[in-house]
């Protein structure tokens, strides 16, 4: 790890602490059924990035991650994914915030669709 990174990411343990699947963009009234129901999970949020691409987030720690010290256990056999990470993608040290949107429950989503005017409600 050069020496910049390491005073970047002391004490910093934010990016260890969820993984994102990008998802399709919600189009029809099953998909806008489909977030609903998965932000209706403990720790799990919905966000849209700046290139308009959707994502599933679960907050859930890496395993590898020590909790006391916020250093990877495995630090020198750790994924390619982590290899790659860099402070510009970052949350705490890249630039303005990492989402367009973000949904951390039902009602964040369904207020964004009221808001965009789109109707989400299957007929009874």
């Amino acid at each position: 790890m050069s020496e910049k990174n390491k005073k970047l990411c002391a004490g910093c343990d934010i990016c260890c602490r969820y993984v994102a699947i990008e998802i399709d963009k919600p189009t029809c009234k099953k998909d806008y059924d489909q977030i609903i129901w998965q932000l209706l999970h403990k720790n799990v949020r919905i966000f849209v990035d700046w290139d308009n691409d959707w994502y599933v987030e679960f907050i859930t720690p890496c395993m590898a991650l020590d909790l006391k010290t916020k250093l990877c256990r495995i630090y020198n056999d750790r994924p390619m994914i982590c290899r790659e990470h860099s402070q510009d993608e970052c949350v705490k040290y890249g630039d303005g915030p990492a989402e367009k949107y973000y949904f951390k429950s039902a009602d964040d989503f369904i207020k964004y669709l009221k808001k965009k005017r789109i109707d989400h409600r299957f007929k009874k």
